[in-house]
């Protein structure tokens, strides 16, 4: 069975890379046998399980993330370390040492069993996961992932989900995840345009059709800003679907357009079972990222986090052509790793250009990463995350049996626990990216720190799409930036991006050199933004209010027919936006906000 990546990462890098599809084992549906003409799986193979339990008070990280971000609490940047985070979502210890048990009568031995506090992981032989869940494991079979009720009676309402996912051994080249990305590829261009984008006396029309360091230094009001080198700094981008950062062709990016950072470099760190080759690889989504968080947020440490795997833990909708070969990111694998980091090696900022509509990810799934993020941000970390390149949703149809015709907001932007990062374009003024996707959630509720300026916009603006989306629900986007035509070198070719995973980066970076300036003054890092984000940082953006976004055309990503919602967008207006948020930002003003 070919296996790829649901289509929906936040990046047009647009002409045909050649894929590479998978053929992986994985937990059939719940049957007692494997399906007619399917072999049975080699019973030494292996599964990672994670299983999620109700903690037994979710207002404590609600109530003490909140508490710790708000620059009007007393405990404002007071943060936890790694056990004074984690015990924030820690189940009761009866239902833990209940799953253990359950792990253990099925032959499952106590070193493969790792008590993570929400989570319980465990290595375990096919043998052992057929005798727990009463099925088999099948190749060519689909992964079964809602096995909640396979838990025992007594566990039922507290094992909240089960996520498998298969150890791959030794995988070669015909195991590569197939990663769908289209790059227009162009000429360098001539050496006096690049001279001119090295000028700090720029025209800022060259900006309306490409955007480089230079332009977004000048847009945003950057400067020649760069990081004092500080033990505390470190920038996060993620890496998945096999994407791989190019160290050859950060060196070829920088000596064209960032020639202050010539021989800047990054680190990179490995998370279940991911990798950074070097050479012909998908590339195109991770050398954006690398290449201009390391231009912009210069001399601050960068690392990139390579996150492998498939998660095939998903209800389908639309979007989604095939089900049974495709997959989304390994979420949980990916933020467990992040949480279980020494406080001295967790990155200050987490850059993530990945995504998927909200519906497509089970409930139960969403929060838990969503939870463990919120962690993260009692740890003092920044998780910012490009919301999207749908505007209001491609599809626009609920996958709840219903077909109910609606828009569609993505995870894990709706998150109330990170930053989201919409688009724009253009300059003088900036307008919204029509594909720049916002929206309301319909899994979180809007947050008190969003309850006036969302408010205020619902109030005076939220009848015009009255019955397509939750009124009620928290409100992506956070912030935007630029998210168009960013030049970057991959594949040994200048080619042009978009995105609000080009958007993303360009923020992060922002808040990066924000947190290296608060250091320097002796003060924590940033944080959890949103709280001061929506009370005081909002004065530190331009506002947007010309553009609009787009969709609901009538066709879905993986082409079928969908339904048509005729002017479907949400509109720049004054004010916080569903499109932009509350504009882009100016890094000088942030810089006085910030460090105080």
């Amino acid at each position: 069975m070919a296996s790829k990546r649901i289509p929906r990462g936040f990046c047009a890098l647009v002409a045909t890379l050649a894929a590479f599809t998978a053929a992986l084992p994985a937990l059939a549906d719940i049957l007692p046998v494997p399906r007619s003409g399917v072999r049975a799986a080699n019973r030494q193979r292996f599964i990672d399980l994670s299983i999620s339990l109700e903690p037994e008070s979710h207002e404590l990280l609600e109530r003490t993330l909140y508490e710790i971000s708000d620059p009007s609490s007393w405990r404002y940047g007071k943060y936890l370390t790694r056990e004074e985070a984690k015990s924030l979502l820690l189940p009761r210890q009866e239902f833990t040492e209940s799953v253990k048990r359950w792990l253990s009568e099925a032959g499952v031995a106590d070193d493969r069993v790792r008590d993570g506090g929400t989570l319980i992981h465990a290595r375990i032989a096919v043998e052992h996961a057929e005798k727990l869940f009463s099925t088999r494991l099948v190749d060519g079979g689909e992964l079964v992932t809602r096995l909640a009720d396979s838990a025992p009676a007594d566990l039922h309402g507290h094992v909240t989900a089960i996520h498998p996912r298969l150890v791959l051994e030794n995988p070669g080249p015909d195991e590569a995840l197939h990663f769908k990305r289209r790059m227009q590829i162009n000429d360098p261009p001539p050496d006096d345009g690049i001279a001119a984008e090295q000028d700090d006396h720029m025209d800022l029309q060259q900006c309306k059709t490409r955007i480089t360091p230079t332009c977004l230094r000048k847009l945003y009001h950057m400067g020649d800003a760069y990081a004092k080198p500080h033990q505390k700094s470190l920038l996060g981008v993620v890496g998945f679907d096999g994407q791989a950062a190019q160290h050859d062709m950060l060196d070829k990016f920088l000596s064209m357009f960032a020639r202050y950072a010539i021989g800047a470099n990054f680190s990179t760190e490995l998370i279940n079972g991911g990798k950074n080759p070097q050479g012909e690889y998908y590339s195109g989504e991770a050398n954006l990222d690398i290449q201009y968080t390391i231009a912009l947020a210069y001399k601050v440490p960068v690392r990139y986090y390579s996150a492998g795997g498939e998660d095939h833990d998903f209800i389908p909708d639309l979007d989604i052509s095939n089900p049974k070969k495709e997959y989304i990111e390994p979420w949980i694998p990916f933020v467990s790793h992040l949480v279980e980091l020494p406080d001295d090696q967790l990155p200050q900022v987490v850059s993530i250009s990945y995504g998927v509509n909200e519906q497509v990810v089970p409930e139960a799934h969403a929060k838990q990463v969503c939870n463990m993020f919120g962690l993260l941000g009692t740890r003092g970390v920044s998780v910012i995350v490009s919301s999207g390149d749908t505007g209001p949703g491609i599809s626009c149809q609920s996958n709840d049996g219903t077909n109910t015709t609606k828009f569609l907001p993505s995870f894990p932007a709706t998150c109330p626990y990170v930053t989201s990062v919409g688009a724009t374009e253009s300059n003088g003024p900036e307008s919204a990216k029509n594909f720049s996707s916002g929206g309301f959630s319909d899994y979180w509720p809007r947050p008190a720190w969003q309850e006036k300026a969302v408010g205020e916009y619902i109030s005076k603006h939220g009848k015009q799409w009255q019955g397509y989306y939750n009124h009620t629900g928290r409100g992506v986007p956070d912030v935007a930036a630029q998210g168009k035509a960013y030049i970057v070198v991959s594949h040994g070719k200048v080619a042009f991006a978009d995105g609000t995973s080009a958007s993303t980066p360009m923020f992060a970076s922002i808040i990066a050199l924000l947190n290296d300036l608060r250091f320097q003054k002796g003060k924590p890092s940033m944080g959890f933004l949103n709280p001061w984000l929506y009370s005081i940082g909002h004065n530190g953006f331009t506002d947007i209010t010309a553009g609009r976004s787009d969709g609901c055309l009538g066709t879905s990503y993986s082409g079928a027919p969908a339904p048509k919602i005729p002017g479907a967008g949400w509109d720049a207006v004054p004010g916080w936006d569903p499109v932009t948020g509350w504009g882009t930002p100016l890094f000088d003003r942030l810089k006085n906000l910030a460090c105080k």
